[in-house]
């Protein structure tokens, strides 16, 4: 339980770690750039409030913890609770990559019905606040808050500009909200190291009417970064599972998490989050069962079992040996060249924040940051440094350049076709290597990364091409269904299965796969 623990709170760490350092970086720039004012006018009030509350949370590539900042500068701000909840509940759903990533994965009718949907569950959510929830002072609690933030000074034009939003970010991120996400992680890896190790693979079925309820009760406290949801409902499209199942996953398992409800219940208050969020878990089970009715493809074969879940399990049969060193093994694999930067950095903010509050417990360095600058010696011509843009455009440049960095990060997530092929040769060779000698737990590490592959190659083909036909949309489904019965064979240690249907199943979907994306 330990080393079940310890790999799956590294493994929501490493996934987390670009959308944490993403969400302290917007809440620096809407606090040091933009304004209170300039934040409260870019969100509005009302209906218009809670869509642009969508909107922008569908645009900023967030996590269900990365989010957590922004919205908090939001509340600081004066935005009103409403919006602030259909911001939280919308950011983590879908972003470019994971979006794209559902498209080519699972069916685009059920994606892009989970994406209106995101919509009704966001607004519906901040009206139901707004109308029923907030309470009688929530008015004026959100009109003092807007006062106190406004006579906070602004930074003033120029380089100062940029390092208070760096000081803010990493300030911030040391603070309240690293208790937040170490809730959410901790907690997601205490129940996954809890659940025993393959007791979700027959789960979810689509013939099963309690599968949207069972998955509430297990998405709720777990943590599930978008691009890994994603990845997840469309392995349950696959294998037949219930969409209605597959909804809650998306609206709860991705769009929350501990960390999400602690920090609502602590700016919030819990006696008014705990009701507003029970009625939010009934919206998503009505809407769950619906899905569940209209977008089930009766075409498909329900599988009888799934792999969908097992990164909520124990990775770790009862028998099994070497945790510590697979452990190790799966962290390095995840703990990959993009990963790196991202990790790094957040390391990085973290450390410095840790050292503001330590060393700087008065905010000697934001005053500085803030204060007015000296006035400029007379015929002296001010410095280009300095030039007089307003706050508000430099948080739209800011905004529209994540927008562009998550698209630039899907390219570079999914890479082009034939390096797709040369690393899923290389793969395949370890993979297979590993079978034949009775390396287990090598191979799966392997058969696992291929399975990875496969996906980024239908996503890059979908990206640069007109689209992946249907072709090969099917080579590379059998190719998985291959990959995972090689894998089914070895967790149950019969070995001479796995090198059987690695010899009879795998290498001809495998080299069908490679005819098909024109190797």
């Amino acid at each position: 339980m330990f080393w079940a623990f310890a790999l799956r709170l590294g493994q929501a760490a490493i996934e987390a770690s670009l959308t944490l350092v993403i969400g302290a970086v917007v809440a620096g720039v809407l606090r040091r750039m933009v304004g209170p004012a300039g934040t409260r006018k870019l969100f509005g009030r009302g209906a218009k409030g809670l869509f642009r509350g969508w909107l922008a949370g569908m645009l900023l590539p967030v996590c269900s913890l990365g989010v957590i900042p922004v919205a908090r500068e939001m509340r600081r701000a004066g935005v009103p609770g409403g919006t602030v909840l259909a911001f939280v509940l919308a950011a983590p759903l879908l972003n470019p990559i994971s979006f794209l990533y559902g498209l080519t994965l699972a069916e685009p009718t059920v994606i892009l019905t989970f994406a209106a949907l995101s919509l009704v569950l966001s607004t519906m959510a901040g009206f139901l606040w707004d109308a029923v929830f907030a309470g009688a002072g929530e008015a004026a609690a959100v009109e003092g808050l807007a006062r106190a933030a406004d006579a906070e000074p602004s930074p003033a034009a120029g380089p100062r500009r940029v390092l208070a939003v760096a000081a803010t970010a990493a300030r911030e991120l040391a603070g309240r909200d690293l208790a937040f996400y170490a809730v959410g992680l901790a907690g997601s890896a205490a129940l996954s190291a809890l659940i025993p190790f393959g007791a979700l693979q027959h789960t979810m079925h689509h013939s099963d009417r309690l599968a949207p309820l069972e998955m509430a009760a297990l998405a709720v406290p777990i943590y599930t970064a978008p691009l890994q949801g994603m990845m997840k409902i469309g392995l349950m499209f696959e294998h037949g599972n219930s969409i209605g199942a597959a909804f809650v996953l998306f609206a709860l398992g991705v769009g929350s998490s501990l960390g999400t409800l602690a920090w609502l219940a602590t700016d919030f208050g819990g006696r008014r989050v705990l009701p507003w969020f029970a009625a939010y878990l009934a919206l998503i089970l009505g809407l769950a069962y619906t899905c569940d009715a209209a977008l089930y493809d009766t075409r498909r074969a329900e599988a009888d079992h799934t792999h969908a879940f097992d990164d909520y399990s124990s990775p770790f049969p009862a028998d099994s040996t070497g945790a510590a060193a697979t452990t190790r093994a799966k962290l390095a694999e995840k703990f990959g060249p993009l990963e790196q930067p991202a990790a790094v950095a957040l390391a990085a903010l973290v450390a410095a924040g840790y050292a503001l509050r330590r060393l700087d417990r008065a905010g000697r360095v934001e005053r500085w940051l803030t204060a007015p600058p000296p006035p400029a010696a007379p015929g002296r011509a001010p410095s280009r440094w300095a030039a007089p843009v307003p706050g508000p455009v430099l948080g739209a440049v800011a905004v529209a350049g994540l927008v562009a960095f998550s698209v630039a990060g899907a390219f570079v997530y999914y890479p082009e076709r034939k390096q797709c092929l040369t690393q899923m040769a290389a793969v395949r060779a370890d993979a297979s290597l590993a079978v034949r000698v009775g390396k287990a737990d090598e191979a799966i590490l392997h058969l696992e990364e291929l399975d990875l592959l496969v996906r980024k190659l239908e996503v890059g083909v979908f990206l640069r091409t007109p689209g992946v036909t249907a072709a090969q949309s099917k080579a590379a489904e059998d190719l998985r269904e291959a990959l995972e019965a090689v894998r089914d064979a070895l967790i149950a240690d019969d070995r001479d299965g796995a090198r059987r249907e690695l010899q009879e199943t795998m290498e001809p979907a495998y080299r069908a796969c490679r005819a098909a994306f024109g190797d």
